[in-house]
């Protein structure tokens, strides 16, 4: 409620209804003066972020110390002093990757730093050297002479790269980054056949495709993935590091969307599990799921900070790490035992058949994704 003057009309200025009090009885408009000041706005806006912050903290309190407290509150209709769960499940989430990622992203700096302090200038000459010896001897040990000719000028490319990239670590040493045959330029899908041998590009392989007579061409899918193949081929230069790079970074990007669609899902498992529990819908496990989630994204986040706490400090953090993931699988247990007030056996049995639900939607689920993933980079 606002702390603005009155109007002395009764009539609703939203929906022109009768007021008989400050507030609408039909839309719940404030029956207040149209004329509003500049304190006014601030107050309310000041007022409406501390409403907020209040309603998201006392939310919260309950939300870790009472494990399934807060879903029987939402069941039994006492829902105004919490916040909104699918408010709360889009703030804890938004935070959460936020934060997640921003330690993923300094993690990866980090062992990157690593990496290049590892090896010395003369140490990646000498790995060259010998990549090189050992190619020369491949070329030599090939038995059939028509492989060694297919196979010859392949090889011919990869040892003049390593002339070229050994010559430009003795004449600049800030260039070991920019190293061509540092690069993997291996296929991810092996293109099987004699009639595909040396393509490149998605036009030799269409080209090939529709010279085939129907029975030898390669499937639907098959084809789908190979020609996918050749087009990261191209766009990445043949360089698979770059191309798996961008898709671990395409993947990790799409990972809450990934766990947004499980969270039906798991509200599905948990009616079936609890299918006898007619005074129970749908919408309420699914409420209990969002309330469910929201916690494993508190309690992973202060597992980070601990762990980033007892990094500065020089302490190993795997005790931790392992006590928090525990400390999560025993929220759960709880959870599901004050929702669902079943016994301590059947929860466990319950507990352990959902696990592996989940287990087995996240693991298609993750499939999925990354197989979309793979055609969107």
């Amino acid at each position: 409620m606002s702390h603005q003057k009155e109007r002395q009309e009764k009539n609703c200025l939203n929906c022109n209804a009768e007021v008989l009090g400050r507030f609408c009885q039909v839309c719940g408009q404030e029956n207040i003066e149209t004329k509003e000041s500049f304190w006014s706005l601030a107050t309310h806006f000041v007022y409406d972020i501390t409403h907020f912050d209040g309603k998201f903290f006392s939310t919260l309190k309950y939300l870790i110390f009472r494990p399934g407290f807060l879903s029987q509150e939402y069941l039994r209709g006492r829902r105004i002093a919490y916040l909104h769960p699918i408010r709360m499940y889009v703030f804890t989430s938004a935070i959460f990757f936020l934060i997640f990622f921003s330690f993923y992203k300094n993690m990866e700096e980090g062992l990157v730093k690593i990496n290049e302090k590892q090896k010395p200038v003369s140490e990646l000459i000498k790995e060259l050297e010998d990549k090189k010896k050992t190619l020369n001897k491949s070329m030599v040990l090939m038995p059939d002479s028509s492989v060694r000719a297919m196979a010859g000028s392949e090889v011919k490319k990869q040892i003049e790269a390593i002339d070229q990239d050994i010559k430009t670590l003795r004449s600049d040493s800030t260039q070991r980054n920019k190293l061509s045959s540092s690069k993997e330029v291996n296929n991810n899908f092996d293109l099987t056949g004699h009639d595909y041998d040396g393509i490149q590009t998605v036009k030799d392989y269409d080209s090939i495709q529709n010279s085939l007579p129907p029975n030898k061409r390669e499937n639907f899918l098959w084809a789908k993935l190979q020609r996918q193949n050749l087009l990261l081929q191209e766009k990445y230069n043949h360089d698979n590091k770059a191309m798996n790079e961008a898709l671990l970074e395409k993947f990790w990007h799409l990972f809450p969307q990934m766990l947004f669609v499980s969270l039906p899902f798991f509200a599905l498992f948990l009616t079936l599990l609890y299918f006898r529990k007619k005074e129970l819908f749908y919408v309420n496990h699914a409420v209990f799921t969002i309330h469910l989630y929201c916690a494993t994204f508190i309690l992973i986040l202060t597992n980070l900070w601990i762990g980033s706490i007892l990094n500065l400090l020089h302490l190993k953090s795997g005790i931790i790490s392992g006590l928090m993931g525990t400390l999560i699988m025993f929220y759960w247990y709880k959870a599901i035992r004050n929702f669902y007030s079943q016994s301590r056996r059947k929860t466990v049995l319950k507990y352990i058949l959902l696990f592996f639900m989940t287990f087995f939607m996240n693991v298609l689920l993750f499939l999925i994704f990354f197989a979309f993933s793979y055609f969107v980079i």
